[in-house]
C-alpha cells in the first residue's frame, strides 16, 4: 500500500520528502537540570536529525517537542519537509520532563522535583540546544534557526522568538494559546466553547439542535431522577444514583468534551494518540442527524470516540473517574502539562458560557489557581505576569516581527490564540494565518495525500514566507 502511495503521489507531481525511517535514531544531548544555578545536576535530553537535504548556511528547522510521552522524530514532521525545500537541517527536541527526556528519572513527576519545569528553563534548554546543533555540525555556524510546534509547542515556539530572538530567526506557532489564562477577569478570553458551539451551528443547524436537545434531555433525566436505564444506554460501568450532583457532573463533562475533540481533531485519517477515527466531526454530524433517540445521540458519538481501535479504547464509560476523559488524548503525558497549566500557562478552557447548544458550565476565574494551590503548592502566574515577564502582551505580538500564527477553521484553540494583527508592508512582520477545512496543528504534519487542498496551499505559503525571510530579512 506504502509504494502504491508513493506512486500515485509522483504522479500528481507531489515532490513532498519522504520520511525513511520508522525507528527513530534518536540522539542525547547532556542538559543542566536548572539552568540558572538552582541545582548542580545534569540530565539527558533526546532529540532526532537529519542532514540529507541539508546545504552549509542553510537553516535549522527545529521542531520542538510538544506536551506529549512520544518526541515526534524530525522526519515525520513538516519541518523535514520544509527542510528539503529550503537546504536545511531537520531537527527535533524533546520537551524537558516529557517522554525519555527526564531530569530525575522516574522520579521527575513528583512536585518537589518539577520545580524545575520552569518556562525559561524549557527556553534555555532550545537555546542550548541550538549552539549544540552549530557546533557539532560543519556549516552550521552562520545557520539561522526556525522554530515550530503546535498547541501548547505554539505557546512556546512564540515565546522562543519573543524572547530569544537572536538565537531564533523565526518562529511557526501553530495552534499557540495566548489568552484564556485563568485568573483573566475580561470575559472575551473563555471564547473556546464559543468557538466549538459556532463550528457544530455552522456546519449543521438541524444537527445542532439536535445535540442541544440531547443535554436538556439528559439533564432532565438527572433532575427527575430518572437514571436507572442509563447505565445501559450509555455502556456506564456503574448505575448513575439519583441526586448525585457530583455524578451527573462527571457524565455530562465526559460527553460534552467528546464533542470538542470530535472538532479539534477532524483529520482526514485516524492520527495516533490524538483521534482515533478519521473525520470524527462530519461523523459526528452523520450520527446526530440518523439518530431519532436524543440519549442515543450522545451514546454514539461518544462511543464512536472511546469505542475505536486503538489507546483510547475502554470496555465501558467509567463515569466516576475525574480523569477518564482524559484517556481521550491519551498522547498527552497529563502530569507534568498539569503542573505547566498551574504555573506558567493557567489556561481555563473548560468554561462553557450560557447560550451554547452545550450545558452551561461557568468557571470561577479563581478556580484553576486554588486547585493548582492545593496540589502542587505553587502559584499561577497572573496573565498581566506572562504578558509582562515573557513578551506576549497585545503590544508585544503587534509588533513582533517573523512568527505566522497559523489558526484552523475547526480548531477551538483558535478562539484563544492570536486572532488578528495589522496589515504590514514591512515582509518580516508577523502573521496570522486562519485556515479553512483545517483541524489542531494539522499543518505540523507531514504532507499526506488525504489533505485538504486549503491546508496544502498553507503549507505552500509557510515556507514561501520563510523563503521570503531568509532572502530580505536580518
Amino acid at each position: 500500500m506504502t509504494s502504491l502511495l508513493l506512486l500515485m503521489a509522483a504522479a500528481l507531481g507531489l515532490g513532498y520528502a519522504q520520511s525513511t525511517t520508522s525507528e527513530c535514531d534518536y540522539q542525547w544531548i547532556t542538559q543542566p537540570i536548572d539552568h540558572f544555578g538552582a541545582s548542580n545536576g545534569t540530565f539527558m535530553q533526546r532529540y532526532s536529525i537529519f542532514d540529507e537535504f541539508y546545504k552549509p548556511g542553510g537553516p535549522i528547522m527545529f521542531f520542538q517537542g510538544e506536551e506529549g510521552w512520544i518526541l515526534d522524530c524530525a522526519n515525520t514532521t513538516i519541518m523535514y519537509e520544509y527542510a528539503r525545500q529550503l537546504g536545511g537541517l531537520a531537527v527535533s527536541l524533546e520537551h524537558r520532563y516529557f517522554g525519555e527526556s527526564l531530569p530525575f528519572g522516574q522520579d521527575s513527576h513528583t512536585t518537589s522535583n518539577m520545580k524545575y519545569l520552569t518556562l525559561d528553563n524549557v527556553m534555555a534548554d532550545a537555546v542550548s540546544f541550538v549552539e549544540h546543533i552549530k557546533k557539532t555540525n560543519n556549516g552550521t555556524s552562520d545557520s539561522k534557526a526556525i522554530i515550530a510546534s503546535g498547541s501548547y509547542g505554539g505557546f512556546l515556539s512564540a515565546a522562543f522568538r519573543l524572547n530569544h530572538p537572536d538565537t531564533f530567526f523565526g518562529s511557526l506557532a501553530s495552534a499557540g494559546p495566548v489568552k484564556s489564562f485563568s485568573n483573566s477577569s475580561d470575559p472575551d478570553t473563555y471564547n473556546w466553547w464559543k468557538w466549538v458551539n459556532r463550528v457544530y451551528l455552522d456546519r449543521s443547524k438541524e444537527a445542532a439542535d439536535k445535540i442541544q436537545h440531547a443535554f436538556e434531555t439528559l439533564q432532565n433525566r438527572f433532575t427527575s431522577g430518572d437514571v436507572a436505564g442509563l447505565k445501559e444506554e450509555l455502556s456506564l460501568c456503574s448505575t448513575p444514583s439519583s441526586n448525585d450532583t457530583l455524578g451527573d457532573a462527571l457524565i455530562l463533562n465526559s460527553l460534552v468534551n467528546i464533542f470538542s475533540f470530535a472538532v479539534e481533531f477532524n483529520y482526514p485519517v485516524a492520527k495516533f494518540g490524538r483521534g482515533p477515527i478519521a473525520n470524527p466531526f462530519e461523523q459526528f454530524i452523520n450520527m446526530t442527524l440518523e439518530e431519532s433517540d436524543p440519549i442515543q445521540v450522545l451514546n454514539r458519538t461518544f462511543w464512536a470516540w472511546f469505542g475505536a481501535p486503538g489507546a483510547s479504547n475502554v470496555p465501558c464509560f467509567n463515569y466516576t473517574d475525574p480523569n477518564f476523559v482524559l484517556g481521550g488524548v491519551p498522547l498527552i503525558e497529563h502530569v507534568p502539562f498539569e503542573y505547566i497549566t498551574c504555573t506558567y500557562l493557567p489556561l481555563a478552557s473548560a468554561n462553557i458560557p450560557e447560550g451554547t447548544i452545550f450545558p452551561a458550565f461557568p468557571t470561577a476565574s479563581d478556580s484553576v489557581p486554588q486547585y493548582c494551590k492545593a496540589k502542587y503548592g505553587v502559584t499561577s502566574m497572573t496573565q498581566e505576569e506572562i504578558f509582562e515577564r515573557y513578551h506576549f502582551s497585545p503590544a508585544d505580538i503587534k509588533n513582533s516581527t517573523r512568527i505566522i500564527w497559523s489558526n484552523a477553521e475547526f480548531d477551538p484553540t483558535s478562539a484563544v490564540s492570536v486572532d488578528y494583527l495589522p496589515l504590514s508592508t514591512d515582509p518580516c512582520a508577523s502573521r496570522m494565518i486562519l485556515t479553512s477545512n483545517m483541524a489542531h496543528r494539522e499543518d505540523l504534519f507531514m504532507p499526506d495525500l488525504a489533505d485538504s487542498e486549503t491546508l496544502t496551499a498553507l503549507r505552500n505559503k509557510e515556507v514561501q514566507i520563510f523563503k521570503e525571510w531568509l532572502e530580505f530579512c536580518q
